[in-house]
């Protein structure tokens, strides 16, 4: 009888342990499992996804360039090392979340045409940012500094002056995921304490197209961008790039990946130094993501 009982008491707990678990995910008053509760500290990836056609975003990157509209350079090798970085995003609210964290990059160009393949120019870009993401919307506001140098090979070798290139940004970017393969951006900015002294105002629009169909066993992601700089220093006249590649990752939206890319660009030279130059660039590159 004793053990009947026993076994009957055993079998209600085990039957009680396994229900518990539908019942928790039935109840309506459970939070889904993909809501964030609390904050985290140093998240793996960034609410604001970088923007795949803009040359001044911080990334690693390498490329050749034929620069064409320049007496200074005709091949250029372009390197870059930066990231973005988040430092702490909030709980999941009502409104949303948010995030704060660092843009940080060094961005140089070698001239591929002298012996010793001479440093030309290298720029140093480092900014705190302020992310806000909601369902559709991601916005990014931003205040970053830069300073520009000539390299002391190219100082040498053509007798110049070094300029001092710096200045101030506070900008704000809006993104808009419209469905899983187009996205949409704007927004604007102003320079503060520029070096020397460039009209304030400038904007940044763009659109990118990640391809719903994915290759070698869904390794390869064709994708497209287009991003468009509009600067009152340089009258309006668009400054735009368009970028054609290829995404290498484990998932078509996996932050850490290779892009394999082939560009344009028309504008003002991407190098402070020459900022005042107008310049076509045509460029075959790779860069990570992490």
């Amino acid at each position: 009888m004793i053990a009947r009982r026993h076994a009957s008491l055993c079998l209600v707990l085990i039957l009680a342990v396994v229900a518990s678990p539908a019942i928790a995910e039935d109840d309506p008053a459970a939070p889904p499992s993909d809501v964030v509760d609390d904050y985290v500290l140093f998240p793996a990836d960034e609410f604001f996804d970088p923007l795949v056609a803009d040359l001044r975003w911080p990334r690693f990157s390498a490329s050749h360039q034929w620069r064409l509209g320049t007496d200074d350079f005709d091949r250029v090798a372009q390197v870059s090392f930066g990231e973005s970085f988040a430092f702490v995003q909030s709980p999941e609210y009502d409104w949303g979340r948010w995030e704060f964290g660092l843009h940080a990059m060094l961005d140089a160009i070698f001239d591929m045409t002298a012996q010793s393949f001479d440093l030309g120019n290298e720029d140093y870009f480092v900014g705190f940012t302020f992310t806000h993401r909601g369902e559709h919307l991601t916005t990014m506001a931003r205040i970053s500094h830069t300073s520009s140098h000539l390299g002391d090979e190219w100082l040498i070798e053509n007798g110049l002056v070094r300029q001092s290139v710096s200045y101030e940004v506070i900008d704000v970017l809006v993104s808009w995921d419209a469905n899983e393969w187009l996205r949409l951006y704007g927004g604007g900015g102003v320079y503060l304490n520029a070096t020397p002294d460039y009209d304030p105002v400038l904007s940044q629009w763009g659109f990118e197209i990640t391809s719903p169909v994915s290759f070698a066993k869904d390794l390869l992601t064709p994708i497209f961008a287009t991003d468009m700089q509009l600067r009152q220093e340089n009258d309006w006249i668009p400054e735009v790039a368009v970028l054609a590649g290829l995404r290498l990752a484990k998932q078509p939206r996996d932050p850490r990946h290779m892009e394999f890319f082939a560009r344009f660009y028309h504008g003002q030279s991407p190098d402070g130094q020459f900022f005042t130059q107008t310049v076509d660039l045509v460029g075959l590159g790779f860069r990570l993501g992490f």
